[in-house]
């Protein structure tokens, strides 16, 4: 399976060249966003004139993704929880070992979503990172710094400052600000 390992270290010299990977992460998510909306969007009108009363349906309409795309707000997590809910007892879903499999259109539906939804949880986690990595840049650390990053699940959440050639103990403290302290070896 495509992909890349649920927990990494990245060590950059630089926050742009950090900050161009992350945007290069977050185009390719929603390309795959675009896509997979155009899809849903696809099947929910060639399935609505067959479907379109039954009540699995009226949950999966075009209008609880803001047409084609998932609207902000509680709206859309309220109906996953409600569509998780059903799926462990629903009849659509069939247990195989770690699996769960299905033959129907509404499990088709639902794949859809979670996967469109799925999407939209990394993308807002990936500009949440791109945002932090801009504060960062405004900082000001300048090119002596090595930047070493636990990367998790693709999205970057704690980074070690590391002073670059120096002889002396060096220290990052953050008071609205980080500052660099040299500490004299004693």
């Amino acid at each position: 399976m495509p992909g890349k390992l649920v927990a990494e270290i990245v060590t950059l010299r630089s926050l742009q060249i950090l900050q161009q990977q992350i945007d290069a992460e977050i185009s390719t998510y929603s390309f795959k966003k675009e896509e997979y909306s155009e899809r849903l969007g696809n099947f929910l009108r060639e399935a609505e004139e067959k479907y379109g009363d039954e009540d699995w349906f009226k949950e999966f309409s075009l209008d609880n993704i803001g047409g084609g795309k998932p609207k902000k707000g509680n709206s859309k997590k309220k109906s996953n929880k409600k569509r998780k809910k059903k799926k462990g007892g629903s009849d659509n879903w069939v247990p195989f070992k770690s699996l769960e499999l299905s033959s129907s259109i509404q499990g088709e539906a639902e794949v859809m979503f979670e996967t469109l939804q799925a999407i939209t949880e990394k993308l807002e986690a990936l500009e949440e990172s791109k945002e932090s990595i801009e504060e960062l840049r405004n900082v000001g650390l300048g090119n002596e710094v090595i930047y070493i990053c636990y990367v998790k699940d693709g999205v970057i959440s704690k980074i070690v400052l590391k002073s670059v050639g120096s002889d002396d103990v060096s220290k990052f403290t953050f008071n609205m600000g980080f500052t660099k302290s040299h500490i004299i070896g004693t």
